[in-house]
Order: C-alpha cells, then sequence, then structure tokens
C-alpha cells in the first residue's frame, strides 16, 4: 500500500541560503567607520582651524604694485618682489570691459566693409549685404 501520511517533523521548505546576521554585521561596522571618519574629520578641521593665525609675511609675498590699462588688463610691477627682467603676466582683472570691447570688435567686423587682406585683395563685407548677395547671384552649383 502508498504511504498517504505526511512527514510532519520534516520541513519540506529550502532555506534561500542567505546570512542575515552577516548583513546585520555588515550594516553595523559600516556605520561605526562611518562615525570613527566624522569624528576624525571634525578633529582634522578644528587642527587646521587653530593653525590658520597668520605668521610673519614672506618678503616674496610682498604687496606688488601695479599698472592697469584702459582694456582692464593688470600689468603687475615685479621690480618690488626683485625681478627686474624677463615678461610680465597680463592678468584680467575686469572681464566685463573685456566681453564689451570685444563685443564691439565684433560688431563692427560683422557690420562694415573692410580689408582682410589688402595685399590679396579679400575684403570684408556686412553679414546682411552678403545674404543679399546669395538671394540674386544664388549658391554656387559644381558641375557634372
Amino acid at each position: 500500500m502508498a504511504d498517504t501520511e505526511h512527514h510532519a517533523a520534516q520541513s519540506p521548505v529550502e532555506g534561500d541560503g542567505i546570512s542575515y546576521i552577516g548583513i546585520v554585521w555588515f550594516v553595523i561596522i559600516l556605520t561605526v567607520v562611518t562615525v570613527i571618519c566624522q569624528v576624525l574629520m571634525w578633529v582634522l578641521l578644528r587642527a587646521f582651524q587653530y593653525q590658520g593665525v597668520a605668521g610673519t609675511v614672506s618678503p616674496v609675498a610682498a604687496v606688488v604694485t601695479e599698472r592697469q590699462t584702459a582694456e582692464g588688463r593688470i600689468y603687475p610691477d615685479v621690480s618690488a618682489v626683485g625681478l627686474t627682467d624677463g615678461p610680465q603676466p597680463k592678468l584680467l582683472v575686469n572681464e566685463p570691459a573685456n566681453l564689451e570691447a570685444f563685443r564691439a570688435r565684433e560688431h563692427e567686423a560683422l557690420t562694415t566693409y573692410g580689408w582682410v587682406d589688402r595685399n590679396a585683395g579679400v575684403v570684408r563685407i556686412p553679414v546682411e549685404r552678403a545674404k543679399e548677395l546669395v538671394l540674386q547671384r544664388g549658391l554656387p552649383v559644381r558641375g557634372k
């Protein structure tokens, strides 16, 4: 005869194979390490704050006299630092004025007539006039 009794002592369901205690320990260790790193960073930043007290100024870091041109460039006189020859650094200190001058030059180049290369006979014409000429003459077509 067939065995029809169910075995209650044995569980027919298998485990999922995940170690939940391992996940819990990982989260605990990760939290502890994160807190320790935060505390160490706080201590480090406090130490830097106490070291930030200004000491004596180096002669190399002395105030440099400077000249400023109309287009907003600044030319430091490095003779105050001890250098008397060599190229001078050219730093932008008035960027809005430089941008305005650049836009004015570009607007003039796009809206006026002028020579690009007089020796080669190359001229510049305004964009609006160039558009009119393209509409009148059409675009160039390559022959077959």
